[in-house]
């Protein structure tokens, strides 16, 4: 993934992730802020989607679910809710739940590049993790 920032806080971006974010690749970039809330927006959006045909399954949260994204490309769901094993296949063999879960992770692997490029810190074995809560969903990224 290409990402390239400038001191404005503008990511200039490939035209597949642009058109992900709604707009079109050009030389000056989208603005980092414009990119955050378009991934916070998304991962509530997300969070509401997959609440809601989880309920529809019976299943019930909490207790909470940690989706974690190997490099392999599909979702593993963890933690001590019951129902993990079910809830990795409804989202893998949904092509919608997971095409959804797949460009949050992708605006989110963006903003998290963009971090530690600023750091000079490399993204290196960090995997997308989202965290599915009654109240919502959280990002956030683990290392292994």
């Amino acid at each position: 993934m290409n990402v390239a920032v400038s001191a404005e806080e503008t990511v200039v971006l490939g035209e597949g992730i642009a058109r992900l974010l709604g707009g079109e690749a050009g030389e000056d970039g989208i603005p980092l802020g414009d990119i955050r809330a378009k991934a916070a927006s998304e991962l509530t959006a997300y969070g509401q989607t997959l609440l809601a045909e989880l309920e529809k399954r019976g299943y019930r949260v909490p207790p909470a679910v940690q989706l974690h994204s190997p490099d392999e490309g599909h979702v593993i769901a963890l933690g001590d809710h019951p129902a993990t094993s079910a809830i990795s296949d409804l989202i893998n063999n949904d092509l919608f739940l997971l095409k959804r879960f797949k460009e949050v992770e992708v605006l989110h692997v963006l903003l998290r590049r963009t971090e530690l490029r600023k750091t000079g810190q490399p993204m290196t074995c960090q995997h997308f993790n989202l965290g599915l809560t009654s109240l919502g969903c959280i990002a956030f990224f683990t290392e292994g």
